[in-house]
């Protein structure tokens, strides 16, 4: 009896682990440039949209959520960009790279209004 509920525990802290990151999303890459992402999650699938430099809407491709990894593509003036990073609580960590450069940004999900 007490090893299930141990188990039982141990999948209720799992569970809450892995949140759902459907929901609005603000960042500034190069402390320059603000960005708004609009995730949508379902399941282990992330899409969504992000607004360009010149204001159009730029569709979140090839997006995935495994544990606390995320990865998803974007296109970029004609060209995929890759971005990938980890998500830790209201943060997303990522990365994408140009030129051969590593560009460093954070992710923070605005709260529910």
């Amino acid at each position: 009896m007490k090893t299930l509920v141990m188990i039982a525990l141990f999948m209720t802290s799992a569970l809450t682990l892995a949140e759902d990151v459907t929901g609005r999303w603000t960042g500034r890459i190069m402390d320059q440039f603000d960005v708004v992402y609009d995730f949508t999650q379902d399941g282990d699938k992330l899409s969504g949209t992000t607004v360009g430099p010149d204001g159009t809407t730029i569709d979140i491709k090839n997006g995935m959520i495994k544990g606390d990894d995320v990865s998803y593509t974007i296109n970029v003036m004609g060209g995929d960009m890759p971005v990938k990073g980890k998500i830790v609580g209201d943060t997303m960590k990522l990365t994408f790279s140009m030129d051969g450069n590593e560009i460093p940004f954070e992710l923070k999900k605005e709260a529910k209004k």
